[in-house]
């Protein structure tokens, strides 16, 4: 099989080098741009149709289904959370393979990953389907909205096949350095997206349950193209009946990584319900405010996710490689990055904050209320990027607990500051809460960096036996 494999690599060099990328040579700051900006993109893809969908509900159905869609959106991210920090677990091992030259592990950890992703998919599924009533009665989601949030949530949950399948997928070629062609079918997706938006919330009037449908069928349609192509640029990634099992030592691995991911990116979800839950106290109009500002505050995490993103893969594959000075090296750069990003965006949500809500609200109640809290956020997304950095370097060579350290200390703080600030100032108290849980999990990350107990771990690992052990 490996044979196979690496004489169709040579046949086909040129595509080779834009189907996979190996980052454990050649200059870093390049590469990890170079890897940043599609990601960068497709996310900025994702958040358009967000907003679009967002912008679509609000202006067809009103504030009130545009609160529905809000509160339903804090469910929808701890189903996606969990999707993602499982894929999590495979690009981790696909790429620490990669780095390693172990292509015969590549091929498994493909074949094993499709297990995984069908056990999680199955597992969401249904416990989205059966919890969302309690979940949104546990976040406070006001009477007049409970209905719309009920219905959008449920269907999201219940189309979450397609979620899974890009995101694992993309998974998959993110591991082997490609993060370009994932950028491409999301940007389809997006465009997808937007259009059914429109079609079954302002030309068919299918309501939320419209809302909820394009996002459902344009992330599925997303996926099933992705698969495609990598099928088609790799065809030993195809499914064959004597190849499609699983191997239970790699299967393990994967689930080492992803759920301890998983779980540290659930119970971050779940400080972000309680602090919905708080606000949802308050009323719709600043429900709506919130809603919008998260939205925003998504958009403005995006470089830190990108470079992340970038920088996961590219630690991944170098802790395959055994080279620990090439990951310090790429983090100092990715850092820089980071810094030049924030210096650019945070002022411009800074100053376009009322602009940014009233393309979604007419009401002069939620757009007093947007403006306050993207005055505050903006100046701290430096913040919420660093972390992301440490975040994904610590995971991707397998630190993994000290992750689930940083996202207790993100739970125990949200919730800690949703009720003393809210008690001690008001409304307002709540607008300190995520821009202080992310500086203080970002300085325990930081702290685990400085002490090099990654380091040492890392030599004492599987990545070095892995190196070890190439022919």
């Amino acid at each position: 099989m490996r044979r196979k494999w690496r004489s169709l690599m040579e046949r086909k060099s040129d595509m080779r080098r834009e189907v996979t990328v190996d980052m454990t040579r050649g200059q870093i700051a390049p590469q990890i741009l170079r890897f940043a900006l599609p990601v960068l993109l497709g996310l900025i893809f994702q958040r358009i149709y967000n907003f679009a969908d967002s912008y679509i509900v609000g202006r067809y159905l009103g504030d009130g289904a545009l609160a529905a869609v809000s509160v339903a959106g804090v469910g929808m991210y701890l189903m996606f959370s969990l999707i993602i920090g499982l894929t999590t677990g495979v690009t981790v091992v696909m790429s620490q393979y990669y780095g390693a030259g172990d292509t015969r592990a590549v091929e498994e950890t493909f074949f094993s990953s499709v297990y995984v992703a069908l056990g999680m998919t199955v597992l969401v599924t249904a416990a989205g389907v059966i919890c969302t009533k309690p979940l949104l009665i546990l976040l406070q989601t006001p009477e007049e909205v409970f209905a719309q949030a009920v219905l959008y949530l449920r269907l999201i949950c219940a189309g979450c096949v397609g979620t899974m399948l890009y995101n694992w997928i993309s998974a998959v070629l993110r591991s082997l350095g490609n993060s370009v062609i994932p950028l491409v079918f999301l940007g389809i997706s997006s465009a997808l997206n937007i259009f059914l938006d429109w079609l079954l919330v302002a030309l068919i009037p299918l309501g939320v349950g419209g809302a909820a449908l394009a996002t459902i069928l344009a992330q599925l349609i997303s996926g099933l193209a992705c698969l495609c192509y990598a099928w088609r640029v790799l065809p030993q990634l195809r499914f064959q009946k004597d190849r499609l099992r699983l191997n239970k030592r790699i299967g393990k691995e994967m689930l080492a990584y992803g759920l301890p991911a998983a779980m540290q990116m659930s119970i971050i979800s779940v400080s972000d319900m309680t602090l919905q839950a708080v606000v949802n106290t308050y009323g719709t109009a600043l429900v709506v405010a919130y809603g919008v500002c998260v939205k925003v505050e998504g958009l403005g995490m995006q470089i830190g996710d990108a470079l992340g993103t970038a920088l996961g893969t590219f630690t991944g594959q170098n802790a395959g490689a055994g080279n620990t000075a090439r990951i310090r090296a790429g983090l100092r750069s990715t850092i820089l990055m980071c810094v030049a990003g924030y210096a650019v965006l945070s002022p411009l949500i800074f100053f376009a904050a009322p602009v940014l809500m009233r393309m979604f609200t007419d009401s002069e109640a939620s757009i007093g209320y947007g403006v306050e809290y993207m005055r505050i956020f903006a100046p701290f997304l430096i913040g919420v990027g660093i972390l992301t950095l440490f975040h994904n370097l610590l995971r991707a060579v397998g630190d993994i607990k000290i992750t689930i350290w940083m996202g207790v200390s993100e739970v125990v703080t949200r919730i800690g500051f949703a009720f003393l600030f809210s008690y001690l100032w008001g409304y307002r108290g709540l607008w300190l809460v995520s821009p202080l849980t992310w500086c203080a999990a970002a300085g325990l990350g930081g702290v685990r960096y400085v002490s090099g107990a990654w380091q040492r771990r890392l030599n004492d690992s599987a990545c070095t036996d892995r190196k070890n052990g190439v022919k």
